[in-house]
């Protein structure tokens, strides 16, 4: 799904992460996926297709991060994307028992965009992003992981812990990944760790993603300290020359947008 997590104290139930035991998991779950897919968009057999759908998720959740956790909580996995789908699917069948067709198709397209979103976006960040040189198409294709990350962001099943867990991780993917899903949850965001990103950037796609998260929080409301952190890290930004790269002078142009804000609202 989105990149590493590191569980710090195993609990629960212990799982076998040999290679054969996880591609055999990631198999059955892939097909299951694959089944509840077709059943979902090329038919209107919503329920069924549903409880496919979530169990080849968990499945392929534990094939993904089976080299990084330990164990599984009772609670399961707190990305439950797969749970999210389904119940997209169950409203589906619903709407379509009481003839609203269109309202069907919505939440259809809705959970197909939830099922994209599922691929390990921090791993696939990382083959765009080392794949070829800068360009329009690959600012693009990366872009579309981040709106990934704030589409899972939305459904609320994260906690701040388990994203800054995520930024700390210290993998390229993962860092902007967390952003991402900050940019998606405002409950999510961390004025510590944009505004880190924003002073000392791995690449000036990552940086540009942490501006927008400092430019959320400053559009919500700052405290004179938060204000002044975000003032601070953007003129550190641009004395170190880092926030104009060429003629790309985006970052730049978002920065003094963000200053614009933070000098004419008064501090919360």
């Amino acid at each position: 799904m989105l990149g590493s997590r590191r569980t710090p104290e195993a609990r629960g139930t212990a799982i076998d992460t040999s290679p054969l035991a996880r591609t055999a998991v990631s198999l059955l779950g892939t097909a299951l996926l694959a089944a509840g897919a077709f059943a979902v968009f090329l038919t209107t057999n919503s329920a069924g297709a549903s409880t496919l759908i979530a169990a080849g998720t968990v499945l392929i959740s534990l094939a993904l991060f089976a080299n990084r956790l330990q164990s599984v909580e009772g609670g399961g996995f707190k990305l439950q994307l797969g749970a999210a789908v389904a119940a997209k699917l169950r409203e589906a069948g619903e709407a379509d028992a009481t003839g609203d067709t269109e309202g069907a198709d919505r939440l259809r397209r809705e959970a197909q965009r939830l099922l994209a979103a599922m691929e390990p976006l921090a791993e696939r960040y990382e083959e765009i992003r080392e794949g070829g040189p800068a360009s329009r198409a690959r600012s693009t294709a990366m872009s579309d992981l981040v709106q990934q990350a704030q589409t899972i962001a939305k459904l609320g099943l994260l906690d701040p812990a388990e994203v800054e867990q995520l930024f700390r991780s210290n993998e390229d993917g993962s860092r902007v990944m967390a952003l991402g899903l900050m940019r998606g949850d405002s409950r999510l965001a961390s004025l510590s760790i944009a505004t880190q990103v924003v002073r000392r950037p791995r690449s000036s796609f990552e940086q540009f993603q942490a501006l927008r998260v400092c430019e959320q929080i400053a559009l919500r409301g700052v405290t004179k300290d938060q204000r002044q952190a975000i003032l601070d890290a953007i003129e550190t930004a641009r004395q170190n020359g880092t926030l104009i790269t060429g003629r790309d002078y985006s970052r730049e142009n978002l920065s003094r947008r963000i200053e614009d804000v933070l000098r004419s609202a008064e501090p919360v």
